[in-house]
């Protein structure tokens, strides 16, 4: 696990000089703070826990903890966000495509997913995932897991183009 937390921030920290203009210097997250708040979700059962938010020039990005012990038979759609998922324990079968109905915005700002909706997910393609797969969830997609063997916890970039 400590491997490929130490991944995941080299990943991230390549990602934000890469997403630079010139004038940052990066942006350091470190293993420990992902591992921090990995342990945090689990003991409070939280589902999506955003570890740091790094404003870029025309654009954000942040990284999330996310954490489900529950398959789900409503999908999201984030309007600007795109996702890209790094499944570091557990399985499931995620749902990638298709529709919503009886959709409902929300607003998923607090975790940095923007405004986003919600409904019944309809269709799309099932896969089965898990540690160590990369998911791309590209903005505008519906998403949803619906099958889960036990918990699944995955690391979650999250990309927005600002107008």
């Amino acid at each position: 696990m400590q491997r490929l937390l130490s991944c995941g921030a080299l990943i991230l920290v390549g990602l934000a000089l890469l997403a630079s203009d010139g004038r940052a210097q990066g942006v350091f997250i470190t293993a420990d703070s992902i591992g921090a708040a990995v342990r945090l979700s689990a003991a409070e059962n939280t589902v999506d826990r955003l570890i740091q938010g790094v404003p870029l020039p025309g654009s954000r990005f942040a990284l999330a903890a996310l954490r489900r012990n529950r398959a789900e038979t409503n999908g999201l759609i984030h309007s600007d966000v795109t996702e890209v998922y790094y499944i570091t324990s557990g399985t499931g079968t995620l749902v990638l495509g298709g529709r919503l109905v009886g959709v409902t915005g929300t607003n998923l700002e607090r975790v940095w997913a923007g405004p986003s909706l919600s409904g019944t997910h309809e269709s799309g393609e099932a896969r089965r995932v898990g540690p160590g797969d990369v998911i791309v969830v590209p903005a505008g997609t519906a998403h949803r897991f619906s099958e889960l063997t036990g918990v699944i916890e995955y690391l979650v970039f999250r990309f927005e183009a600002l107008n």
